[in-house]
């Protein structure tokens, strides 16, 4: 996630003039102005791995949208929660935590968290064909 490489085969993501490709559960009809400002876990993806992550992917499977995002930026992380306790620490929950945010040193991380700026949506079959 740091270095933005595909999640699927680790190589580095397609990137364009237009941003780096990432392909997302579709939330279009939620959200307005989505993916705007949207905290994302999962890595993007290159354009040799997009037809595999749409069919096996569970995530994807209920409606894919491509994007491309021009900035996204590394805000956070998603892990196991703790908060301190008498003995040891005591686990709140899984969460996404902001980097400003005090609670981020009782987390153990899983993944980075990068929030997405910019960016494009693409017709998903244009990059499939």
């Amino acid at each position: 996630m740091s270095l933005l490489l595909c999640q699927v085969c680790g190589q580095p993501a397609d990137r364009t003039e237009d941003g780096v490709l990432w392909l997302l559960p579709d939330f279009r009809d939620d959200w307005p102005g989505w993916p705007a400002r949207m905290a994302a876990v999962e890595p993007p993806v290159c354009l040799d791995c997009v037809r595999v992550s749409v069919r096996y992917c569970p995530a994807l499977r209920n409606g894919a949208a491509a994007v491309r995002v021009r900035d996204s930026t590394v805000v956070g992380v998603y892990g196991a929660l703790y908060r301190p306790g008498p003995l040891c620490p005591v686990p709140v929950g899984i969460d996404t935590v902001p980097y400003d945010d005090p609670r981020v040193r009782w987390v153990q991380a899983e993944r980075l968290v990068r929030e997405l700026g910019e960016s494009t949506i693409v017709p998903l079959e244009t990059l499939t064909t």
